[in-house]
């Protein structure tokens, strides 16, 4: 009898741990495209999820700073996850996104309250979202430009004046 109780028990944790076989996503992003007048740079990544099983009822992400934020879900396995930066850390590239169900950022918050490495941790999945980078203005200002015009052809004039009054 304990037996079977015992394997009643083994199966409904297995089912009950979140089980969602393999799954894939379909990542497209945006990025700030205009930085001359801000101080941070946002980027959202937006993600289609297939799973082999059922998906995951909510999803947290952890990004390569070791911030863990809850992804949003906006439609039917569709999610989107947003995160912000400074310009000057601000690049363009690939950021790897990890993404853990409900159990796996239990266990996250569990290592990270414990002072253990985060990526020991095992991900639900792991998605690659690509970054723009931002247009931060002139490498020459416009003000600078025009100085040196004028004094340009205020020189010219200066020399071409005394070469005629000569």
């Amino acid at each position: 009898m304990s037996r079977q109780l015992f394997a009643i028990c083994l199966i409904a944790a297995v089912c009950a741990s979140g089980v969602y076989g393999s799954c894939k996503a379909t990542v497209s992003s945006f990025s700030t495209q205009d930085a001359t007048i801000l101080t941070q740079l946002a980027h959202v990544g937006e993600f289609t999820l297939q799973c082999s099983g059922s998906a995951p009822a909510s999803l947290f992400a952890e990004f390569p700073c070791g911030k863990v934020v809850p992804v949003a879900k906006v439609g039917d396995n569709k999610y989107q996850v947003s995160w912000v930066e400074d310009i000057k850390q601000g690049s363009s590239g690939n950021v790897q996104v990890r993404l853990f169900d409900e159990d796996g950022y239990a266990n996250v918050r569990k290592a990270q309250r414990d002072g253990d490495k985060v990526s020991s941790v095992k991900s639900l999945l792991d998605i690659s979202v690509p970054t723009k980078g931002a247009y931060k203005g002139p490498w020459i200002k416009a003000e600078l430009l025009a100085a040196f015009l004028v004094g340009g052809f205020a020189y010219f004039a200066f020399t071409t004046k005394g070469k005629v009054q000569s």
